[in-house]
């Protein structure tokens, strides 16, 4: 079996190795040349797969590594008898993570209290579910907008885009579409990004495309900057909108995902369904194929006052400045596909769950966020 692999998936020869031959290729610029021999094609968002790449190759399954599958013509996969599979969910947890530890930054530098803001989720997929069961699980009051499902997790009320929009802070995680009934792309519009208020925050981790980057920069001057943005996903990748990168308080190249142990489960879920597709016998287990985090275990002060508990302990496992100052600096020169390069570079980091925090009086706040708790 020869099997052409993206080469920012991790674990890709470790698991794959004993099934067939693997070539790594740059998931960007893959060719149709590059497949006349395969039998296996395993990518990530980057690489679009349709009738232009694959017709005409021996091209038997394709497999994603990611959760989305916009970049997929999944009609013509299955016309042509080609399998397929993605791998939902698969960094959720990862994405929930980045949402959080963007809003401890906002604590520390701007002083937001988001333990007592009203939380608007747009999308209820995986990881907007996720997203939305950590704060009512931190006791926050939640909304969220998706036409597209009729209940959702509990303690979440669904409502209009309108109300959602309206919320003091508000998550897009909904996938990129642009047909049928409910067409994501440009869903935020103008007429939504014109009433946004002061003060409010904008955490946008899901794709590119959802919300009008240009009228958000109109607004946020229009406000004289009072507004919070934080931006993981942009409607040109990988070419973002630097102007609405400078004026984000977090800013990074499609990293929210990018957990260690994120990114190994979408490797691990392409694997097990490669096996099935072709009646192979699992040769690794899910224990062997996903790390363990590399600091098990973070002892706090117990005098710290809620919200500094909280925010600190988020901060202690991920830094999300760090990518955004790395962002910043290397897209704010002339290096060339620099946005792919950090992407490839990324230093990983562990999950909010590969770790124990001991705290008396807040271990039920700190479970919500995902983190161990001694003896739970």
């Amino acid at each position: 079996m020869k099997i052409i692999a993206d080469e920012n998936m991790p674990n890709v020869e470790a698991l794959f190795g004993g099934l067939g031959d693997i070539t790594l290729v740059n998931g960007r610029s893959l060719s149709k040349e590059q497949l006349m021999d395969a039998d296996v094609l395993l990518v990530r968002s980057v690489t679009k797969v349709n009738e232009s790449l694959l017709e005409g190759t021996p091209v038997k399954y394709v497999g994603s590594a990611t959760i989305g599958t916009d970049h997929v013509d999944t009609e013509y996969l299955l016309a042509k008898g080609i399998g397929f599979n993605s791998a939902p969910g698969c960094n959720a947890d990862a994405v929930a993570d980045y949402v959080f530890s963007s809003l401890s930054y906002l604590y520390f530098t701007k002083s937001l209290n988001w333990l007592e803001a009203k939380i608007g989720v747009v999308g209820q997929g995986n990881v907007g579910r996720c997203v939305a069961s950590r704060f009512v699980e931190l006791g926050c009051e939640v909304i969220a907008y998706d036409p597209l499902v009729e209940e959702t997790v509990a303690g979440v009320t669904l409502t209009t885009l309108c109300e959602v929009m309206s919320c003091d802070v508000i998550c897009l995680h909904a996938p990129l579409t642009h047909t049928g009934d409910y067409p994501s792309f440009d869903m935020i519009n103008d007429e939504y990004v014109s009433h946004l208020a002061a003060g409010q925050t904008i955490i946008s981790a899901g794709r590119g495309g959802i919300i009008n980057e240009v009228g958000l920069i109109e607004r946020f001057h229009a406000l004289d900057g009072n507004l919070n943005l934080v931006f993981d996903v942009w409607h040109e990748e990988p070419h973002p909108n630097m102007q609405l990168a400078a004026i984000c308080d977090i800013a990074t190249p499609h990293i929210a995902g990018y957990s260690k142990q994120g990114r190994e489960k979408g490797t691990w879920f392409i694997y097990q369904s490669v096996c099935q597709f072709f009646d192979i016998s699992l040769k690794s287990s899910f224990a062997e194929a996903v790390s363990q985090g590399s600091i098990c275990e973070i002892k706090m002060n117990f005098a710290l006052k809620r919200e500094e508990a909280i925010n600190r302990a988020i901060q202690c496992c991920f830094d999300v400045a760090r990518d955004s100052a790395r962002f910043k600096y290397v897209m704010s020169g002339n290096f060339a596909n620099g946005f792919d390069w950090l992407r490839k570079n990324y230093v990983e980091r562990d999950e909010f769950n590969t770790m124990t925090i001991e705290h008396p009086e807040f271990s039920s706040e700190l479970n919500a966020l995902g983190f161990h708790q001694v003896g739970l």
